[in-house]
This record gives C-alpha cells, structure tokens and sequence, in this order.
C-alpha cells in the first residue's frame, strides 16, 4: 500500500529517471523485453515508451493495462483516467473489476470528486482485497470532504516562478536569512543512465533571493562543502535560528535510493561551513526530511525513516540532542495518531505544532498536509489542513514562516514548467494569508444651510479614533486635515469603534461601528456631519419662579446627608443669597417614580431640609429658605409609574432646584454659574 514508486520523488526531489535503450530493428519480442528490463531497473519513462509501440501493433488489452498503471506511476493522471477507463468502462466480462480501484483514483486525482465516489462504491461492491475495499471507504470520506471544502478568501497560494521551479522536480524549500533554500535538478530533459556524472544529473542544495520585483531570481548552487560529488543532496532544512543546515545525501544504484542519511553543518561568517553526518539517526535504512523541533522541553531531530519496527513503509521519528551533530536513540511517533500504514512524509515543527504531510488519512488526494497539536504528552488528532493547502494531488514540505502568515510548500498540482505530463513533477508553492484589513474613510461635512442642496465639506477638523472594545476605551489615532475634508485610518477586525469628528466653533459628531466578523480587507466609509454653534451670552437673567437645577447635589442611597461632592453647588447658592440680601428662594428636591409616592415624597422633602440647615449654617438666614420636597409629583419627562425608563432616564427626573419666590424679580448670573 506504500508508494514506492515515487521513492526517488519523496526522498530527493528529483524526476524518475529513464534508461536508454538499443531500439535498432526492434521486434515486438525486444521490445517487450526491453520494456520488462526497463520496469525491473526502475526505469517507467523508457518502459512506457515501449509498452505503447506494442499496442500500436498489438491491441492487447494486457499491454493496455501495463501502459495504464506506468502512466499511472508516473503521476500523468490524465492519460492514465482515458486508459484505465477504456478498460473498466468497456469491461462487460468483469476482467478488470480489481482496476475499478485504480480508476478512481485517477478520476479523484483529477478533481472529479463525485465520479470517483461512484467507482469506489463500485469497487466496495464488487472487489476482492480487503485493503483496498478499506482504502476505497477512507478514499470516498476524503472525496466528499473535498467536495465540501472551499478554499479560504484570505489564502492565497502561487507557483514560485520559472526561474525556481525548473522542468525537473524542486523540494524542500525553506525560507532562512531572507533567502530561498531548496533542493534542485538543473536538467531541461529526462535524464537516461548515459548521462551518469554529468553536473546536471545530481540533485543539489541552491539558494535563490527576492529581486526587485519580489519575485524569486535564478538559483546559486552552494558549494562543496554541501554538494557532494556523485551524491544526490535532498531534503534541505534549517534551524529556526539560521544556524544549523540539515539535507540528506543519497546514493542510487539502478535508480532505486541504496542509501540515505542526513548531514548538517554550521553557518558562519563565511557562510556554511563543512558538513558532517548526524550520529544518532542513520543506520541500514533509508533516513530522510530532516527537520528541527522541540519536545518535553529540549530540541529533537524529527525525520522520516522505513527502518525495521515501523508502521510500514515510511514513518515519522524523532531523537533528542544530545550536543551539535549527535543524537539518541530515534523514537516513532504514535501509531494510529501520525503513523499509518501509508508514507508519512516531511515533518515541520512550529511553536508546539507539528505539520506533515500523509497518504494513509481521508484526504483531497494522494499526499495531504496535516496538523498537530503536541500539549506536552499526546499528540492531538490530525487535522487536514483544508483546501488551498490541499489539492487533488500530492502536497508535502509545508513550512511556515515565523509570524505564521506565509510559507511555502510542494505540489505536482499543474505548473507552468513541468518536464512530461501537467501533473508529473513537483513544483515550489508560496502561500500567504492575506492580512485582514479594515480601511476606514471618514468624511466631515458642515449642516447645510437653507439655500444649499447638500451638506458641504468641512475643511481644517480634527478626527480621532477611539477603540471602545473593552471597558477602558483606548484612542487609536488622532488626524487634522488642515487642507480637506477627508481622514484615512487603517484599523483591525473583531473591534468595536467611535469616531469623534470636532471643529473650532461647531458641535462635535460621533459614530459607532464595529468590524466583527470581517474576513477579508474592507474599506468602510463613514460621515459626519458638524453643526455650527450658536454665540451665547456670557451671563443670564433669572426671573421670579423660574427653577434653576443644581445638578451636583447628591445624597447616599435612602439619605438626607450632604456629601462633600454636593458643597459647590450649595456654596454657590449661599454667594448669590448674600450678594441679593432680600431674596428669599424655595429650595425643592424632587426624586424619580420608583418607590411608593408617600415615601419618595418624604425622602424628598428630607433631603431639602438638609440643603437648609447646610445654607443656615453658613450664615443665610433660615427665613430666607423654604425647603419643600416634592418627591414624584413633578416628574420632567414620561417616566412614570408603570413606564419602562432608562437609568439615564430616571436619573434626570432626580434633581435639586431653587427659585425667587420674593424679593427682586430678576437677578443676574454669569454663565459659568448656572447649574443646569
């Protein structure tokens, strides 16, 4: 059940490699031969080349099959769907009932989702192994979960370019110092077992850096020192501080991986230093996509390996440090959990999380990037990493940058510049989550006037912006356009906002809004508009029986005493009662409708009485003051018994008031001392 056709993919990153073939006076009986050395050495191009001469002449249905299953292996989905199903579609003696499998498979790398519902369900009915009947349910789990799935509106994922993705395969990539680092093969062509030793037939570590245009230019191969001579170098990694690179280096004999184990070195002033190979971790077996993480509170080496005791074929390892370069005994992460009876490919570890990427899980389609929490035990269940992330076909070698907004990954989604087939080869991804923005445009305009149409524009106010999320409100920013009327904020969603507008000699308008639930970058505008304010007087004339309200006045719940907050005002009554010697005044207090009438009633005509003796103690004569309590009965809006208010409501109707009931029949108050 494992993919070992696609070895060399998973472990280097470098296409599958043909082997020329003598093809002079070729007999259907050569090139069959030829085409049976060919799949024996591993070489599926070359082979496929001589299955289909031989059904050109030949019709056979069994060369069919072999051209269908190589096309297959080849990750050509297209030509390997119309193959497999001129087979399954035609097949009215059910001589290729086990294909149905297959056939489905090529429809789901395809994205043809429902279709291959259908054939899975088909091939449950009718098929024979037992674990592919298991596979095809999980497959169909995966198929519907793709159908459901939607891409995020803020994700955004883009092929790196020519100039990083060759014809060949790319893998690996991994951002470090504002460079791209990754494994490459140069050559344009599929390269044949002749072309051995030549420079391009070598996978090697290159770095590429950003230009101008924020593209990714032409790859340097980096030195000796990590490309080895007659090595293939795989599998690049480097340590979240920038320090340490691992890669592997790969020996292929008949073009199956021999041998595989992972190297690092150091970076210095220099650049990167000489590599080395870990202790710890390599042995008789294949040891692969190296990459640095943290467990139980000290750095390990995650990796992915088929020794001997895995859950089959490729699983997922770690080893703890133990200095630089040297590691201990290797352990396999959880059975079940990570591990499946299926590849288990390139880990990544960030901040408690690590990604993967996995054949054995409900999936998209064939390798699916996966996520994990670690909570300092166990690891929690997998999640797919969802669409975007995920395609159709194979999706490894996610990273992810340090703010967690970008990073990149390895697909064979259909690229600009693959080397065979639109699906055949691996290609560098950079995806990005667009950051959520929230423009505000704010414009102030003047109330119009009567013989204008519209409000204008108000030049020269000021704006300011206030985050009231919370209960201790914070201002964000503050703008004067001396010269407009318009003002630009850049804010944040899930927030809740007030946007003040204020201009000298008008009344300041206010706005409230929220951006809860925005998900992608919106511009919002919103107006304001400022009425001009009339000139008032600088003091005001008080006639008789004209009730002024003294708002300061305020008394402990159910009390009549005098709180020092209360003094100010009832000074100030004191100083306009000696500068008017023959005023005498009515000092009411009045309360709102809560409560029964009779009480508030008295409540009310206590705490007037209380204002007197405080004015009597400071020298007014007891005479001058009538202290009269009117509890609910003059009520100044509709809050009455019965009536559902608010506080602020209630609070109005709460009040301490005086007037001239004798004595001159107007006096004169400055402004700044009337009390209402």
């Amino acid at each position: 059940m494992k993919k070992f056709s696609f070895l060399i993919i998973l472990a280097l990153g470098c296409a599958v490699m043909a082997q020329a073939q003598p093809i002079n006076r070729a007999t259907p009986e050569s090139m069959k031969r030829a085409a049976e050395e060919a799949e024996q050495t591993n070489n599926p191009y070359y082979a496929l080349e001589q299955y289909e001469k031989i059904y050109e002449e030949s019709k056979d249905k069994a060369v069919m099959v072999k051209i269908a299953q190589l096309n297959m292996e080849l990750r050509d989905y297209a030509d390997a769907e119309r193959q497999f199903g001129r087979l399954v579609l035609r097949d009215r003696k059910q001589e290729y009932t086990e294909l149905l499998f297959t056939y489905a498979m090529c429809l789901k790398h395809n994205g043809k989702y429902a279709e291959s519902v259908d054939f899975f369900n088909q091939y449950i009915a009718v098929g024979k192994d037992a674990n592919l009947v298991a596979a095809a349910k999980r497959e169909i789990e995966g198929s519907e979960m793709a159908r459901k799935a939607k891409q995020a509106d803020n994700l955004l994922v883009n092929n790196a370019g020519k100039k990083v993705n060759k014809p060949q395969t790319e893998s690996s990539p991994v951002f470090s110092d504002g460079n791209l680092y990754y494994t490459s093969m140069d050559a344009k062509e599929i390269i044949t077992a002749d072309d051995k030793g030549g420079e391009d037939w070598y996978s090697k570590v290159v770095v590429a850096s950003k230009g101008a245009n924020n593209e990714y230019g032409e790859p340097t191969v980096l030195g000796t020192q990590i490309n080895r001579e007659g090595y293939h170098q795989g599998n690049v990694s480097i340590s979240p501080d920038g320090g340490t690179m691992y890669f592997t280096r790969v020996l292929l004999t008949n073009n199956v991986v021999t041998e595989s184990k992972i190297f690092y070195a150091f970076k210095g002033n220099d650049g990167w230093g000489a590599a080395n190979e870990v202790v710890g971790v390599n042995g008789d077996y294949i040891a692969k996509h190296p990459a640095e993480g943290e467990l139980f509170g000290e750095k390990v080496l995650f990796f992915v390996s088929n020794m001997p005791g895995g859950k089959g074929g490729f699983d997922i390892y770690y080893a703890s440090k133990k200095s630089d370069g040297v590691f201990g005994l290797p352990v396999r992460l959880p059975d079940g959990v990570i591990n499946t009876t299926y590849d288990e490919v390139s880990p990544f570890y960030k901040d408690g999380k690590l990604y993967f990427s996995s054949a054995g899980r409900a999936g998209f389609g064939g390798l699916d990037v996966y996520e994990t929490q670690w909570n300092g035990s166990i690891w929690s269940e997998p999640r797919n990493m969802g669409a975007g992330i995920n395609s159709s076909v194979d999706d490894q070698y996610y990273t992810q940058s340090a703010d967690g907004y970008s990073g990149f990954l390895v697909s064979n989604r259909p690229g600009p510049n693959n080397l065979k087939s639109k699906t055949c080869c691996d290609d560098i991804y950079f995806w990005e989550l667009e950051r959520v923005k929230v423009n505000l445009n704010a414009q102030v305009f003047r109330l119009k006037r009567k013989n204008e149409k519209t409000n204008p524009p108000l030049v020269g106010s000021t704006v300011q912006v206030i985050d009231v999320s919370d209960p201790d409100p914070k201002r964000v920013e503050e703008k004067t356009n001396p010269n407009g009327s318009e003002f630009a904020f850049e804010l944040q969603p899930e927030k809740s906002y007030m946007v003040i507008a204020n201009n000298e000699g008008y009344r300041a308008d206010t706005v409230k809004f929220n951006t809860v639930g925005v998900k992608k970058t919106i511009t919002v505008d919103k107006k304001l508009t400022l009425r001009l304010l009339r000139k008032e007087p600088d003091s005001i004339v008080v006639t008789t029986n004209e009730p002024i309200r003294l708002n300061s006045i305020y008394y402990d719940f159910d009390d009549d005493k005098i709180l020092p907050e209360s003094e100010d005002d009832l000074q100030f009554l004191v100083d306009i009662m000696n500068r008017y010697k023959d005023m005498k005044i009515e000092l009411s207090s009045h309360t709102d409708a809560r409560g029964r009438d009779e009480y508030n009633e008295t409540l009310s005509q206590r705490r007037a009485e209380s204002a007197k003796v405080w004015m009597v103690a400071k020298g007014i004569s007891g005479d001058r003051i009538v202290a009269k309590g009117y509890g609910e009965k003059q009520l100044l809006n509709q809050c009455k018994n019965g009536v559902e208010c608010t506080e602020d409501e209630h609070r109005f109707n709460r009040r301490t008031e005086f007037k001239i009931i004798s004595g001159p029949t107007s006096i004169t108050i400055e402004r700044k001392e009337k009390r209402q």
